[in-house]
């Protein structure tokens, strides 16, 4: 197949690559730090920007975006002015979001398509808009995070090391939570509200398996992760099954197939 005779086709492969490399290096910090349910909160809080976007027939990506990040900024600043625990203001939160964006969302009886792909995943049916809109912000936030990625890596994970160096931390963690909020929300054209979590965290969880170094991790991350996309490409074009869903798939096949194979040469 020539990819050049369908454009769609083109472009959702684009944004897989774009957005399968940017998620293996966010999912290495999630993965660590145990906040999948903080990208997991963020995707299902994003139903109440659908829902804006969806009364006032507006972009939904961009109203979508919008509450991702004000989602991300509200959970950093609630996490730091109470003593309640990161998960349960995220529980909180998101549940608060989800609930009124689905009483927005039964004002209006019509069908909308375009809300049914953000909640399973449908980046063929992505816009011109989108596209242009998803390759710019995954390109400032693979910029950010390669060229500021040992000053993340000291502030999140060492913050003691990070302030001995210097480094402010509270910036690098706002804008960590920044990042994150956005790309969930990029990510979620792609496989959905429902797997974008799996999508996120699926490559650091199979590097872990076989890495032998923070380096090895690293790269092994982003490695599988091009393997999902290009696996799930193939997998969604053969048997023209969803997009996201075949990416996710694939992901998990690999990541059970090298822990048994890792099981079995450990006896």
């Amino acid at each position: 197949m020539n990819l050049f005779e369908y454009p769609f086709l083109l472009k959702s492969l684009i944004i897989s690559f774009w957005l399968g490399i940017v998620f293996a290096l966010l999912g290495i910090f999630v993965f660590i730090k145990r906040m999948s349910f903080f990208s997991d909160g963020i995707a299902h809080s994003s139903i109440l920007g659908l829902a804006i976007a969806f009364l006032l027939n507006s972009n939904i990506l961009l109203f979508a975006l919008l509450n991702g990040v004000i989602f991300s900024l509200l959970i950093y600043y609630l996490e730091r002015k109470t003593k309640i625990h990161s998960d349960t203001l995220i529980g909180l939160v998101f549940v608060s979001s989800l609930s009124l964006g689905l009483i927005l969302m039964s004002l209006k009886s019509s069908y909308q398509p375009e809300l049914l792909n953000f909640l399973i995943g449908n980046i063929l049916t992505i816009s011109n808009f989108d596209f242009v809109l998803t390759i710019i912000f995954s390109v400032l936030v693979l910029t950010f995070i390669i060229c500021q990625f040992p000053k993340i890596i000291l502030a999140l994970l060492d913050p003691v090391e990070a302030r001995l160096r210097k480094i402010n931390v509270n910036l690098y963690e706002f804008l960590f939570y920044l990042i994150l909020g956005i790309s969930v929300i990029l990510g979620i054209k792609l496989v959905g509200v429902i797997l974008i979590t799996a999508f996120l965290i699926l490559p650091a969880a199979t590097s872990s398996l076989v890495s032998s170094s923070f380096k090895s991790f690293i790269y092994l991350s982003i490695i599988f992760a091009l393997f999902n996309v290009v696996f799930g490409f193939l997998i969604s074009n053969f048997y023209n099954f969803p997009l996201g869903a075949s990416i996710v798939l694939s992901g998990f096949f690999i990541f059970f197939n090298l822990f048994l194979i890792k099981n079995f040469l450990n006896k």
